[in-house]
Formats: C-alpha cells, sequence, structure tokens
C-alpha cells in the first residue's frame, strides 16, 4: 500500500459518543504523518490526515466544496460531514478549517508540528509536493478523476493563502511563518491553548499535553519524503500508460473507419 494513492481504509460510522478530540494544525511536511501514527497508538483512533482524502474523489469534492464556501452553518455541515466518526485530525483538512473546527470541537486539543526551520520546511515542501502543484502532474493525470481534483486542490490551496496571506507563493519561509503566526492568533482569540510540537521531541511533550500516559515504544517517524517520490513515479507511469491506451484506441478507432470506408 502506498499513502495517497491508496487507502484501504474506511470512513468511520459515527458513534454517539465519538468526537473529534485532537486538531494538528501543522502545516504538510512538518511530521504529520508521524503526528497521526502517534495519536493513533495513545488511541485517538481514528485520526484523519489527506493520506485518507486523496485517494477518494468523493472526499476529495467535499474538502474542495467547504474551501468555498462562504455559508458558516453550511461549511461546518461540509466539515462535519468530513471530520464525523474521527476522534482527530491533521495535515490539510485542519489548517483550512481551523477556527470552524475549534467552533465545532471546544474541547479538542490543538498542536501545532513546526520544523526547526523555516527556510528548511520550504525546501522540504517543494521537494516533496512541488510536483503536484504543477501543470505537468495536471497534462499527465488528467485522464484520473483524483489527480484532475487533487491539482484542483492544490490551486485552492494557492488561491487560499493568496487571499489569506497575501502570498503568491506557498513554497517560502515567509509563508511558513506567516501560517504558523495565524494559528497561534487564532488559537489566542479562542481562549485555548496550542502545543507547538516537533517529532524530535518524542513522546512526553505530547503525552503531557493530552494528558495520557507515555506509551511503550520509541515515537513514530514516517518519512513521507521517500513515499512522495515513489507516488510521483507510480502516477507518472500510470499517466503515460493510460494516455498512450487512449493514443492506441483512438488510432485503431481511425484506422477501422478508414478500412471500412475504404
Amino acid at each position: 500500500m502506498v499513502r495517497f494513492i491508496t487507502d484501504p481504509r474506511t470512513a468511520p460510522t459515527p458513534a454517539p459518543k465519538t468526537t473529534l478530540r485532537v486538531i494538528g494544525a501543522g502545516l504538510p511536511r512538518t511530521a504529520t504523518s508521524s503526528l497521526q501514527a502517534a495519536l493513533e497508538t495513545l488511541g485517538y483512533n481514528p485520526c484523519l490526515h489527506m493520506a485518507q482524502i486523496i485517494p477518494h474523489a468523493d472526499r476529495q469534492q467535499l474538502l474542495i466544496s467547504a474551501t468555498h464556501e462562504k455559508d458558516k452553518a453550511k461549511r461546518q455541515k461540509l466539515l462535519h460531514g468530513l471530520t464525523a466518526g474521527y476522534e482527530a485530525v491533521c495535515d490539510m483538512p485542519a489548517i483550512f478549517f481551523l477556527p470552524d473546527l475549534m467552533d465545532m470541537y471546544p474541547d479538542a486539543k490543538v498542536i501545532l508540528t513546526t520544523r526547526p526551520d523555516a527556510q528548511t520546511w520550504a525546501e522540504s515542501c517543494y521537494t516533496s509536493l512541488g510536483f503536484f502543484f504543477s501543470r505537468t502532474f495536471l497534462a499527465v493525470g488528467f485522464l484520473w478523476k483524483t489527480d484532475r481534483l487533487w491539482y484542483a486542490l492544490n490551486m485552492r490551496i494557492v488561491e487560499w493563502v493568496r487571499e489569506r496571506f497575501g502570498e503568491g507563493d506557498i513554497f517560502t519561509a515567509r509563508f511558513y511563518d506567516l501560517y504558523n503566526e495565524s494559528v497561534r492568533d487564532d488559537v489566542k482569540g479562542k481562549g485555548r491553548e496550542v502545543l507547538e510540537f516537533r517529532a524530535e521531541d518524542g513522546w512526553g511533550p505530547l503525552c503531557g499535553f493530552l494528558g495520557v500516559g507515555v506509551p511503550a515504544g520509541a515515537f513514530p517517524r514516517v518519512n513521507e519524503r521517500k513515499t512522495f517520490q515513489i507516488i510521483k513515479g507510480i502516477l507518472v507511469a500510470k499517466g503515460l500508460v493510460s494516455w498512450a491506451v487512449l493514443g492506441s484506441l483512438g488510432w485503431a478507432g481511425w484506422w477501422y473507419i478508414s478500412w471500412l470506408m475504404g
């Protein structure tokens, strides 16, 4: 199984007492996948991550629709459809909608995952994700709905960053700093606390903030950089094969019609 391409998990059936208990508000490439694994180890299970959204066209469309919805009540209804049944959320679903999620789940703990250096984050993020924001990705994957929607979602991210932060480039240290400061402001404005956390910190600060015991074993470290290299190769190969098949069918159809009319 390759995360972001396949997802064997089914969306959880909401239970009466299930509610979102943790909001991971950190940007992609700040160890959000490691945080997801850690939270699920601690019992905040399941935890929603973009890896559970990208492989599903319906979930991608729901997320995109929510980003465009200006009416707060309607937007939060869409968000509930996305987060219902989950005990935690991190990565992009939380990034877009932190104020909404804090309103919807007033008891949820907020965690801001960070990197040691803003420029390191910018370089890492571009290296891992830059291809998926390119027209090359759109062209190669155009025949696949999930790929078209992933590109559309990424363009919506660019629009959102421009609308909220006045930044035209999301792969910059400046955007990283602006975003993290906005999280601090949003949390403070709601009278809440936020844990600023790095995976290098290990279990101690996270478990202390959540009020749970430290589990046995090392803190999980999920290396998504290697995963995205694999994903890029798979999607390019899949797209090129799809275009080749379509071209072959088109040529065969043209040849057959020419033969009939010959």
